[in-house]
């Protein structure tokens, strides 16, 4: 089977967000199952930067006046299929004053590239999967092009994270080259772009349910909030598809021994003394000695922003300093985004120090357009709390798995989350998950009151700072506990601080249970594998 993934980011190219890991690594896992894969993607600059003679040029078209090229890139496990040149070579991924350019011209290309393949030796697609929004356009290009009566192509829309988008007609018609009077298939037969577009009422993500063979999603949970959203005309065409990890403890350990040579390489994160060890390497120590390139922007204006910042304990350059003294530790990943909930952990944070005075939270998030305001917040947070919070904003390797390695709770208060991927990169390395029940977050993170030891985590109300407060605290002592001799005069006052009555029974029922979570994340997050995710993928390409 051919495949095509389109995908407006990728890991081998450009990245910003979690789509980029998606479509690369099933494609990965699609190829090891015997199909033929490509991932197509916008350069982003990545061309220019990679230089020519790594990418076969497939075609060279002129648009706008401007010439382009479409490039193969054979060097990732799965191929991709590059578009360049003009607003395609913008470094900005999803600058809202060059994202629509960027997807007409990428749409353009895509259709010319169909309507072009036997100069090029690319095999038709019988499969084309579009991700996300930025999508849609190009599936209604490649729609015009291999959409006959006679053929069985199919067409794949999945949404990763609902979005407000709105496209006009021109620009999923005229604006790409199109007639919008040209029929093409949908849920409701043959009908007009046209047609299928006032159905939509404009809406670039249920336009792309509307158009498609399928409608996917991450979770079970997300296809029941999109169903709500786009459309009940729309329920029976909608399936899901898991994410999983790529993360292997091995490999994790293996790449932060090599970055921190005074680690031994046989840690085990299982084991109280290795983790406890670990802890205070990464509060005391490691926050303090990041490598000079670190942390990495992309983003200029961020960069320039936080050169203005002189507000300790975060520097000019990004950097921070460490604690001064060692404590539980909980810890917060992903995109610098509201939707992320980071404005909810900041309303929680005094009563969670209140009941944990010694707490360190460490905020490790990647700056996305638009977010100064909360980036602020932020660094105002991190002054007032200074002894408790630290806040790191960029790309930071000699931190990253270290961090996930040392700490007890990983904290997700998403408002809302269509899968989660982080709550699985904190359980495959021993952290207990406080995480909003909203989402796939609902399915990965097991909750404690509903499974006991064989839980992974505690279920929060979306947008609750109390609730979060009250459940990080409890989770925070309840994994301390695991550092303390059972029974002794330290265990017992912890266990006597925690609010939750299950998680208290857990420990004078079982004073191991902190490490049995730990073992229970671990063992949830290896459920996810991309292998099982392709097969689901399959059976729904083929159904």
């Amino acid at each position: 089977m051919n495949i095509w993934l389109l995908s407006f980011e990728s890991i081998y190219t450009a990245k910003v967000g979690g789509l980029a890991e998606v479509p690369p690594r099933l494609g990965e896992a699609l190829k090891k199952l015997g199909h033929n894969v490509y991932v197509l993607t916008p350069s982003h600059g990545f061309a220019e930067k990679r230089g020519r003679d790594h990418l076969e040029e497939l075609l060279s078209i002129e648009i706008d006046k401007v010439r382009h090229g479409i490039y193969l890139y054979d060097k990732p496990p799965v191929p991709h299929i590059i578009f360049s040149g003009g607003i395609l070579d913008h470094l900005e991924i999803y600058s809202p004053k060059h994202i629509m350019d960027k997807i007409r011209v990428w749409s353009i290309l895509v259709r010319i590239l169909l309507e072009k393949k036997s100069e090029t030796g690319i095999q038709w697609p019988d499969i084309i999967h579009g991700n996300d929004w930025h999508s849609v356009p190009v599936i209604i290009a490649a729609k015009t092009v291999l959409e006959k009566p006679s053929e069985n192509k199919r067409f794949i829309y999945q949404i990763h994270l609902l979005s407000r988008a709105t496209l006009g007609i021109d620009q999923v018609s005229t604006g790409i080259g199109l007639d919008p009077h040209i029929p093409i298939r949908g849920i409701y037969g043959w009908k007009t772009i046209r047609e299928y577009y006032e159905l939509s009422n404009s809406y670039a993500d249920r336009l792309g349910a509307l158009i498609s063979d399928k409608t996917v999603t991450v979770s079970r949970e997300y296809v029941k909030e999109l169903v709500k959203r786009l459309g009940w005309d729309l329920e029976r065409y909608f399936d899901y598809i898991p994410n999983a990890t790529t993360w292997k403890l091995p490999e994790i350990i293996k790449s932060v021994t090599r970055i921190h040579s005074s680690l031994k390489s046989d840690i085990n994160v299982f084991n109280p003394v290795h983790r406890r060890s670990l802890r205070t390497y990464t509060e005391l120590k490691a926050l303090g000695t990041m490598p000079q390139r670190e942390p990495v922007i992309a983003d200029h204006e961020f960069r320039v922003f936080l050169e203005r910042i002189s507000l300790e304990p975060l520097m000019p350059d990004g950097k921070t300093k460490p604690f001064e003294a060692e404590g539980p530790l909980a810890i917060m990943t992903g995109r610098l985004a509201r939707q992320k909930g980071i404005h909810v952990l900041l309303k929680s944070i005094e009563d969670v120090i209140f009941n944990i005075p010694t707490v360190r939270i460490l905020l490790l998030l990647l700056p996305v357009w638009g977010e100064r305001k909360l980036a602020e917040e932020l660094v105002e947070a991190a002054s007032l709390y200074r002894e408790n919070l630290r806040v790191i904003f960029g790309k930071a390797e000699s931190l990253y798995y270290l961090a996930h390695m040392s700490s007890d709770v990983m904290v997700i208060p998403s408002l809302y989350e269509p899968f989660g991927l982080v709550a699985l990169e904190g359980m495959i390395t021993g952290n207990m998950v406080v995480a909003s029940k909203t989402g796939g977050l609902a399915e990965t993170v097991k909750d404690i009151h509903l499974y006991g030891l064989n839980g992974t985590g505690l279920h929060v109300e979306p947008g609750d700072p109390i609730d979060l407060a009250s459940k990080l605290s409890d989770a925070l002592l309840f994994m301390e506990t695991g550092y303390r001799e059972p029974w002794g005069k330290e265990w017992y006052s912890l266990v006597e601080k925690i609010n939750d009555r299950t998680l208290r029974n857990l420990l004078y029922s079982n004073p191991e249970a902190p490490w049995i979570i730990r073992k229970s994340s671990h063992n949830r997050a290896l459920e996810y594998t991309w292998e099982k995710s392709a097969r689901k993928a399959l059976m729904i390409y083929t159904g």
